[in-house]
């Protein structure tokens, strides 16, 4: 299978040398010193278990969208969910004279990416996928390292025998890897589920600096990290996946069954990257006040994060 993984960082790169090492044809797309170094070098990719090491073809966005789109059956998207509209336009111009298009798979934080992509790619083609019980880190360039047994849920938006048939293979291919692969009918469902946990531990581990694992054991932080998984519960209920407070109380308790982790938004703030919370924080808030409600759980651990975040960012 030729894919393309867009966004060479922790799980970008994670995902194109698993599925490099089992004999895919992988493409990264990535920029900056990222994208000049991987055209020059090898992508290293360490896990407790494994090492891959192997040099990738690696382009722009631009130098991949000059080749013809027939020639790819997959592309996967690894970027932050800030980047998947201005993505998708690219892509939009890219396929529209062909007729044999790539699928389209999200594999990122949120649950807006998949309705954003089908603004501008056939909604037949677009993949619903999360990763879970991974933790993937960019630790220099070229270098990424993993740990984490490793699931991915994937599944069609909208369900047609074709693009069954695709995630089938794909899901063959895919347990050939090291992980486990899951078809969800209801990848909406699953996507708010892995939010609800974003929401629970990612912001609050960045403004407080501390991994997953002791703020829930911690009684006070398990409190707030409760009551920021019931925002995110609560909220789903604007978009018709109709999660309940039961739904959060079994999120909060498998949690506390995780590894203890350092979530992307703290790796964040040490690199001065941007931070996803408008993706999953100020989606929580959103969807809370469209029914009529506050998220101040939400609402106080966001702001207090963003704005100390922006204080610190000036001064640098």
């Amino acid at each position: 299978m030729n894919i393309v993984i867009i966004g060479a960082g922790g799980i970008g790169a994670y995902y194109g040398m698993i599925l490099h090492e089992v004999g895919c044809n992988i493409t990264f797309v990535a920029r900056g010193l990222n994208l000049e170094y991987l055209k020059k070098n090898k992508m290293k990719m360490t896990h407790p278990n494994y090492v891959i090491e192997d040099k990738i073809n690696t382009l722009s966005i631009e130098e991949l969208t000059a080749l013809n789109p027939s020639d790819f059956d997959a592309i996967i998207i690894a970027t932050k969910a800030m980047s998947t509209e201005n993505i998708s336009i690219k892509l939009a111009k890219w396929i529209e004279n062909s007729k044999d298009i790539p699928y389209y798979i999200s594999l990122q934080n949120g649950v807006e990416n998949e309705d954003i992509m089908q603004k501008y790619y056939s909604k037949d083609f677009v993949i619903g996928g999360l990763t879970r019980l991974i933790v993937s880190h960019t630790v220099s360039l070229g270098h990424v390292h993993c740990s984490g047994e490793v699931q991915t849920l994937i599944g069609a938006l909208n369900h047609t025998k074709e693009n069954a048939i695709f995630l089938n293979e794909l899901k063959i291919i895919l347990d050939k890897t090291q992980t486990s692969t899951f078809i969800c009918e209801d990848i909406k469902l699953e996507l708010w589920n892995k939010l609800i946990i974003n929401n629970g531990v990612n912001a609050i581990c960045a403004l407080i600096q501390e991994e997953s694992g002791p703020l829930l054991e911690n009684e006070k932080t398990s409190k707030l990290i409760y009551g920021l998984m019931s925002e995110a519960a609560l909220a789903s209920n604007a978009v018709g996946v109709n999660l309940t407070q039961e739904d959060a109380n079994k999120m909060f308790e498998l949690m506390k069954t995780f590894q203890s982790v350092k979530p992307s938004m703290w790796v964040d703030t040490q690199n001065n990257r941007d931070l996803e919370l408008d993706e999953i924080c100020g989606v929580v808030i959103k969807n809370c006040e469209s029914q009529g409600f506050d998220a101040p759980y939400t609402r106080s651990i966001s702001t207090v994060l963003e704005f100390l975040y922006a204080k610190r960012r000036v001064k640098e």
